[in-house]
């Protein structure tokens, strides 16, 4: 077998195919190749259309195996047909008014009826070859669409069930495309398998319905489409347990894990709320700090100490209404008489603390608590005397309502 180019169309084919793939000629046994200039073409021609060599004709001895008998003989590379007139048959011959090719022309009848069957075979025989390429173009076009369209549908149904999370999706794109690339099997089905598994363990959690269980289904399936659910029922445990708890530490402790949670503006309402209740363990410090420090000025004689705990303007100090700070230090002044050399004010600490809301976590606190006057005169005697003060607080940590309250020995 060889590789030659079609005389016709001049597309490389085998010296063998029956018909040109490209034009249809039939090629198997119709062309030659001369020995000359090695220019291929139909054997029926006596001459390279090339190089003009004329091929050498062999003896032809007739053949005839038929009423249609075809001789052949080869000479070289060279192939000579020739047609052999058919017997004669006595057979009832059609009345044509129309006058034969070669009636007055022998010799032209001999030529035609030589011609004409040769080259009515060829052309059929190129139409024929035309007519199967073109209808294996066409079969192979259309399967090539067929499988294209199919791959295509197929690529589309798998990278839509990847994004699903619905088993149901995923099990029938495997029901429906079984000889899908087995790469695209194995993804689908392990990602049904995993889909099954957080599923699973998903209601393994709603049963035991525990924040630590939740914690971990969160931590070990982050893209699982139940995590927000798990993330909202985490938040309703955390708080419910603030709620329990109902004090300032649980509330907080609750937004600073949930910042962004379902409940901060509630928590934050109720701490609100508690704060303008509740004295809480640094208030009562402070309050005590404060008073502390007014008695202890006050025994000392210290007045810009003293005057430094009390408001400008005082609504009541021991009964005069909008006292000033210099009332506050003419009583001072006041209880130091001439026979006390020294003197001593200290609070128990029994302090009964309310607090009131007079703005954004700012608060008002009214006091109570019990306090003693140790007075030390000239002889250096002691006498000590007991007192119940009330007092109030402002927003800005000073005094600015005292009164107290002499208390029998």
């Amino acid at each position: 077998m060889a590789i030659i180019k079609c005389p016709e169309c001049g597309h490389e084919i085998s010296d063998r195919a029956p018909f040109c793939p490209s034009c249809g000629v039939a090629i198997a046994g119709k062309v030659v190749e001369c020995p000359k200039c090695g220019k291929v073409y139909f054997s029926e021609l006596s001459e390279c259309p090339q190089c003009h060599y004329k091929r050498p004709v062999a003896d032809k001895t007739p053949i005839v195996e038929n009423d249609n008998a075809v001789n052949t003989q080869e000479t070289g590379k060279t192939t000579e047909v020739e047609i052999v007139k058919p017997k004669e048959v006595n057979e009832p011959k059609e009345v044509n008014n129309e006058q034969p090719v070669g009636a007055n022309n022998p010799e032209e009848a001999n030529d035609e009826n030589l011609k004409t069957p040769r080259n009515s075979s060829r052309n059929n025989k190129i139409i024929i070859g035309a007519v199967v390429a073109i209808v294996a173009v066409v079969i192979g076009i259309g399967c090539y669409f067929y499988y294209s369209i199919q791959s295509d549908k197929e690529l589309q149904a798998y990278n839509y069930a990847m994004a699903s999370n619905d088993p149901q999706v995923l099990q029938s794109y495997l029901d429906q495309y079984s000889d899908a690339p087995e790469a695209h099997l194995d993804s689908i089905q392990s990602h049904l398998d995993l889909i099954k598994k957080t599923q699973q363990d998903w209601t393994n959690v709603m049963i035991s319905n525990s924040k630590s269980a939740l914690e971990d289904y969160i931590a070990q399936h982050p893209d699982s489409p139940y995590k927000a659910i798990a993330i909202h029922k985490i938040d309703s445990i955390d708080w419910q347990t603030a709620q329990q708890q109902n004090t300032v530490e649980a509330l907080e402790l609750y937004i600073e894990q949930h910042s962004d949670g379902e409940h901060v503006e509630d928590a934050n309402q109720m701490i609100n709320s508690l704060n303008s209740k509740t004295i809480q363990p640094e208030e009562r410090l402070m309050v005590n700090s404060i008073y502390g420090g007014f008695l202890k000025s006050l025994g000392d004689k210290d007045e810009e100490a003293l005057t430094s705990f009390v408001n400008p303007l005082l609504t009541n100090f021991l009964g005069k209404t909008n006292a000033t700070r210099s009332d506050v230090v003419t009583f001072m002044h006041k209880i130091y008489k001439s026979d006390v050399k020294s003197m001593a004010w200290k609070s128990l600490g029994d302090y009964t603390i309310n607090k009131k809301n007079v703005g954004a976590n700012q608060y008002e606190y009214s006091v109570a608590f019990s306090a003693i006057q140790t007075i030390v005169g000239q002889d250096d005697n002691a006498t000590e005397v007991r007192y119940k003060i009330t007092s109030t607080l402002n927003n800005e940590g000073r005094i600015s309502d005292f009164n107290m309250i002499r208390l029998a020995e």
